[in-house]
């Protein structure tokens, strides 16, 4: 990278807006847009982007185009227009020039001592990550990721250099202007405040939401409020009276969730960073998070921790273990302080 460089961002990730990922690049380019005046920074925007920014300092650029996006348009847009491409989606242009890409982990790449759950994910699924994770290789000059861990895994996993590697992680703040929905309650009135356990999840195989069923069987006595898409195949074969599954969760109802609840439950197999707990930790819930991957980095003495193998735990002991150091963790993961290291890279 030199001076008076040109970069575009790859704006792919507001036409969805539904990941971690997605909020990742919203947030950090929100915070970004404060700081970066007098840099020529754009963003490139595909046609059918269902949230479309304001910024003061990042130029907003429609196109007409959604189809075929990184791989064509912004790959060809940013050729083209002699812009150093940016994308913090876990994807790279081949058409497009080198640039910079964060890739949050490489779970698809690990070895089976690491993450012993990729034997079940099926073969083309696999091939085809690594695909991207070789296009990555080629493309960038800069990769970002969200951890020390994954730093290293990228490092072993993918033979990357670790000085083109750097290190921004997440932030929490984007919870700060969220208003709790506390409708859940009347909505399931079996859910009493602060009688609940509590876990935001999905269908991947690395979040482990059989980890909470088993504990929920293995624990009569405790409530289990289980949230996320698309878990029906997993928590409808064995219907348990301890848990509640309330499906997809607002932000809004999300927090009501977390604020009320005894703990909050996060047995990830793998994890490059770990919003969820974050945002728990930051309206004062007691996070119980997997001792795996990046979470103990992340979390430190902030958690208490259980493996992810083992669900047969006693949680009314594990709610009572002393936790200290929230307030650094949440100060260390602040979105401005992460727009403030990507800044540092577009010069």
């Amino acid at each position: 990278m030199g001076k008076d460089m040109k970069y575009c961002f790859d704006g792919r990730f507001l036409s969805s807006m539904s990941s971690g990922v997605d909020r990742y690049a919203y947030q950090i380019l929100n915070e970004l847009d404060k700081i970066c005046k007098g840099k020529d920074i754009s963003i490139l925007v595909p046609a059918n982007a269902v949230i479309v920014p304001e910024y003061r300092n990042i130029k907003v650029i429609r196109s007409r185009f959604s189809q075929c996006w990184t791989q064509g348009v912004f790959g060809l847009y940013t050729r083209l227009h002699g812009y150093i491409p940016v994308n913090l989606c876990n994807e790279a242009s081949m058409i497009a020039p080198k640039g910079i890409v964060c890739l949050h982990d490489v779970c698809y790449a690990e070895t089976a001592d690491i993450f012993p759950q990729i034997n079940d994910y099926p073969p083309e699924e696999i091939l085809w990550f690594n695909k991207v994770y070789k296009r990555i290789k080629k493309k960038a000059d800069t990769v970002i990721t969200v951890s020390q861990f994954s730093k290293g895994r990228i490092e072993d996993l993918l033979k990357i250099d670790e000085s083109r590697i750097q290190v921004i992680g997440n932030g929490w703040q984007h919870f700060k202007d969220v208003v709790p929905d506390e409708s859940c309650f009347k909505e399931y009135p079996s859910i009493k405040k602060g009688e609940y356990y509590f876990t935001l999840t999905s269908c991947n195989k690395n979040k482990n939401v059989n980890w909470v069923l088993k504990c929920a069987r293995a624990n009569p006595e405790d409530t289990f409020v289980i949230a996320g898409k698309n878990l029906d195949m997993i928590i409808g074969s064995e219907r348990l009276n301890n848990v509640i599954y309330v499906g997809f969760a607002s932000d809004g109802m999300a927090k009501a969730l977390m604020t009320y609840c005894k703990a909050f439950i996060f047995p990830s197999y793998y994890e490059g960073f770990g919003i969820p707990p974050l945002e728990a930790l930051s309206v004062g819930a007691k996070i119980i998070v997997s001792d795996r991957a990046s979470l103990p980095e992340i979390f430190g003495k902030a958690a208490v921790y259980i493996s992810p193998d083992d669900p047969y735990v006693n949680l009314s002991e594990l709610v009572k273990e002393e936790t200290t150091g929230s307030e650094e963790i949440l100060d260390a993961y602040s979105w401005d302080k992460q727009a403030y290291k990507l800044n540092q890279l577009l010069v």
